[in-house]
């Protein structure tokens, strides 16, 4: 099986042509996320007080660093299943279940992403109120929308009907995809904690 997937994806054009939009699409994103982050760095450099909501006032910086651990560990877990939805570590008949397995991860970072959003909206730090809460809006909620994109996506190759072959191909570049918004994330975090 995985000698005849090798074989496809050296000399199939169709292969190729996937691998290609994907890797387009994907500096697309990349470039697209770092003019966000390139101007959220410009207007924190250029900031003499950047006084964001987790680090000053009623909610604390612990349990915004813990939220954004367990959402860093789902992004993860994310990442580990679509490994597998590429026929890594798992037979082609069990890849629809990986699947759902990414969905779920991905949801859980969604849903957690309104919850954080909700906490900080009722302690008063709203997109309004201040740049820096702004600009973690603007990034985190960026992320939650590729997260959901991706569960979407991933949803898709769950329920649909095509040969062991074509779902592997798939899944390498749902890995592809997972990957990156992964190291968007790390980036997003990095950026907000130790800047």
């Amino acid at each position: 099986m995985r000698a005849s997937v090798a074989a496809l994806s050296a000399h199939d054009p169709d292969t190729r042509a996937a691998d290609i939009g994907t890797w387009l699409f994907l500096a697309s994103l990349v470039m697209f996320y770092g003019a966000l982050f390139s101007g959220y760095v410009l207007l924190r450099a250029g900031s003499d007080a950047w006084a964001t909501p987790w680090t000053e006032g009623a909610l604390g910086e612990w349990p915004m660093a813990v939220d954004h651990w367990f959402r860093t560990m789902w992004l993860a877990f994310a990442v580990i299943q679509s490994r597998r939805l590429r026929g890594v570590g798992a037979p082609a008949l069990g890849l629809p279940r990986f699947a759902w397995l990414v969905v779920a991860a991905a949801a859980m970072f969604v849903w957690r992403s309104w919850t954080m959003a909700g906490v900080l909206i009722g302690i008063g730090a709203t997109p309004a109120s201040s740049v820096p809460t702004a600009c973690w809006f603007v990034l985190t909620g960026t992320i939650a929308s590729l997260v959901a994109g991706g569960a979407v996506a991933s949803a898709w190759i769950a329920l649909e009907r095509v040969p062991a072959v074509q779902r592997a191909r798939r899944g390498a570049m749902m890995e592809r995809y997972w990957l990156v918004v992964l190291c968007l994330w790390l980036v997003t975090v990095g950026g907000l904690y130790l800047g």
